[in-house]
């Protein structure tokens, strides 16, 4: 296998083409935004192949997804100031390489009129708590997170 060969799983959701809102991309992963705001600007680093295994990446894909993290800590200082951040491989719902990227909030922040409180500050978020936002809001807030990449 090389870093430039395609695979793709047609039951893997994000393996989707309907994948969004994408916020990112580069060579071998794509930047998204959680449907799940629960905490502000929370977002996944998606590994742009059909991969199950974190062991499974390449030098090149491990290589560039260094670069993504700093990226996308750096656009969510930007337009947030989170406080800490929180960076996960979880895969217990979709098998497929993927990163969480968790802002988290000492302080509530505001977006579109909205509060978003980080309740469990400093101590282990809550990962049960759903907090989803109209498409709209949704659409908006990617933009606002391109517009700091």
């Amino acid at each position: 296998m090389t870093d430039d060969e395609p695979i793709e799983n047609v039951c893997c959701v994000l393996c989707s083409p309907e994948l969004a809102p994408i916020v990112g991309e580069s060579r071998h992963w794509r930047l998204v935004l959680n449907r799940n705001q629960c905490l502000l600007g929370k977002c996944l680093l998606v590994l742009r192949r059909h991969e199950e295994q974190v062991a499974g990446t390449t030098a090149g894909e491990w290589s560039d997804l260094h670069a993504q993290i700093g990226r996308a800590t750096a656009m969510l200082v930007a337009a947030f100031q989170p406080d800490h951040f929180n960076y996960v491989f979880l895969q217990n719902q979709d098998r497929h390489v993927h990163l969480h990227v968790i802002p988290r909030y000492a302080a509530p922040r505001e977006y579109a009129g909205l509060t978003f409180s980080d309740l469990d500050y400093p101590n282990h978020y809550t990962p049960d708590v759903v907090r989803t936002l109209t498409g709209q809001q949704m659409a908006g807030l990617a933009a606002l997170l391109a517009a700091t990449l």
